[in-house]
C-alpha cells in the first residue's frame, strides 16, 4: 500500500489553518478536559485504535515549510493516528504566541528555539523542555557573488537585513559575530521582509546580505545565478529547537499519556523521512502533495524540496556528533547552552538548566 494511503484523518486542512487563535484556545482547552479520558493503545500491526484522543499541537509559524516536515509527514501518513492521537496542527504567530497558547493550557506541547523559551524557563515559567527537535539552525545569509558573505567575520562593517530586530534571527546573529570576535555594533541591522524579492534591496546595494531561512535561501538561489547562501556562522552558534510542555501536564496521566504518544509518532515520522533520502524522497514528496493537506511552493518544486529534506534529514534533525539519537536531549549540550546565553548577556545566570529539561517522555530506542 502506498504510504499516502494511509491517511484518514478527519480534521481539514481548510479549518485548521483559518481558525483564529481565539477560538483555538477556548476549542483546545475542551479537548484538553476529555483528552485521555477513553484513550486506546495503537494496536498490533501498526492500525489506528478506534478512538482516537483530540490534541491541539500549535507551531511557531504557518505550516508552509520543511521545518515542520516531521508534524507534517506525520499527519498526512496517518502516523499520529497509529499512535491513537488525532491531532489538529494549528499554527500561530510566533514563538511568544506559542508559548503563551502551552501556558494557557490550549496545547499540551510545542516546539521553539532555545533562545527563546530560556529566558522564561530562567525568570521561573513553568515550562519543561521534553525532546530534541533540531540540533542546529538553519538560517542563511543571502548576499551576492560580488560581495559575498560566507563567514560571520565577511559581516564586520555590514548592513544586515533582518526579519525582526530583536529577534531569533538577530539573537543568533549576535552569537555567531561573538564566536568570531566580531564586535555586534559594528554590524548595522535593518528590519525588512524575509523573502526572495528582498534580494533585490542587495542587489541594489541597500541592503550587503540579511537572513532568510534554508527553503527561502534555496529558492532565492534557484532563481538568481548571481546570489550566494552561507551559513555565515550561524549554523554553529549556540541553539537546539526543543520539545516543551508545562509542569502541569507532567503531572498530569492523561496529558502525560498523550505527549509520550506524540513524541513517539514524530520519532517514527523523522526516521521514515530519513530512511526515504536514498529515493530523494520520492515517497515523503508523494504522501505530502497528494494529501492535498499543505499548499507552498517549496513542496511544489522537486529541486528545492529535495535539497531542503537533504539538509533538514543530515544536518538537522539528527546530531551530527553520534552523541545522541533521534529527539534526544543532550544533557552537557543544554548546559553549554545556558553558560554561552550568560555569556552573551541573553541570562542572568545562576540558574539550573538540569532542572528544565527531562527525556522521561521520550519512546525508548
Amino acid at each position: 500500500m502506498p504510504i499516502a494511503a494511509q491517511k484518514h484523518s478527519p480534521w481539514s486542512s481548510r479549518s485548521r489553518l483559518r481558525a483564529a487563535a481565539a477560538v483555538l484556545i477556548a476549542a483546545s482547552l475542551a479537548l484538553t478536559g476529555c483528552a485521555g479520558a477513553d484513550s486506546a493503545p495503537a494496536t498490533e500491526g501498526g492500525e489506528a485504535p478506534a478512538q482516537l484522543d483530540k490534541i491541539v499541537v500549535v507551531s511557531f509559524l504557518p505550516l508552509q515549510s520543511f521545518t515542520f516536515t516531521p508534524e507534517m509527514y506525520a499527519y498526512s501518513a496517518g502516523i499520529f493516528e497509529e499512535h491513537g492521537l488525532d491531532v489538529q496542527l494549528q499554527p500561530v504567530q510566533g514563538t511568544s504566541a506559542a508559548i503563551q497558547t502551552l501556558l494557557g493550557g490550549a496545547t499540551p506541547i510545542t516546539r521553539v528555539s532555545t533562545v527563546d523559551v530560556l529566558p522564561g524557563m530562567e525568570s521561573g515559567q513553568p515550562i519543561v523542555g521534553v525532546g530534541t527537535m533540531a540540533y542546529r539552525s538553519n538560517l542563511r545569509v543571502i548576499s551576492t557573488k560580488e560581495n559575498p558573505i560566507e563567514s560571520a567575520e565577511d559581516m564586520e562593517g555590514k548592513v544586515i537585513g533582518l526579519g525582526s530586530v530583536g529577534g531569533t534571527s538577530e539573537k543568533m546573529l549576535n552569537f555567531a559575530l561573538d564566536d568570531a570576535d566580531v564586535p555586534r555594533d559594528s554590524v548595522t541591522r535593518q528590519a525588512v521582509p524575509v523573502t526572495a524579492a528582498t534580494y533585490e534591496l542587495v542587489k541594489q546595494g541597500q541592503l550587503d546580505g540579511y537572513v532568510v531561512s534554508l527553503d527561502t535561501s534555496i529558492g532565492i538561489v534557484e532563481q538568481n545565478e548571481d546570489a550566494v547562501s552561507s551559513p555565515a556562522g550561524l549554523v554553529d552558534a549556540p541553539e537546539r529547537q526543543v520539545w516543551i510542555t508545562t509542569k502541569s501536564n507532567l503531572e498530569d496521566p492523561g496529558q502525560v499519556e498523550d505527549i509520550e504518544r506524540f513524541l513517539a509518532a514524530i520519532k517514527e515520522a523523522t526516521q521514515e523521512l530519513i530512511d526515504d533520502r536514498e529515493n530523494d524522497f520520492a515517497n515523503v514528496l508523494a504522501t505530502l502533495r497528494d494529501s492535498g493537506d499543505w499548499d507552498f511552493a517549496a513542496l511544489k518544486d522537486d529541486a528545492i524540496a529535495v535539497q531542503a529534506l537533504e539538509t533538514y534529514t543530515t544536518e538537522t534533525w539528527i546530531d551530527s556528533t553520534g552523541t545522541v539519537g533521534l529527539l534526544e536531549n543532550d544533557d552537557d549540550y543544554w548546559t553549554d547552552i545556558y553558560d554561552a546565553y550568560v555569556d552573551g548577556g541573553l541570562l542572568e545566570g545562576g540558574g539550573d538548566p538540569s532542572a528544565w529539561i527531562t527525556s522521561d517522555l521520550l519512546p525508548a530506542n
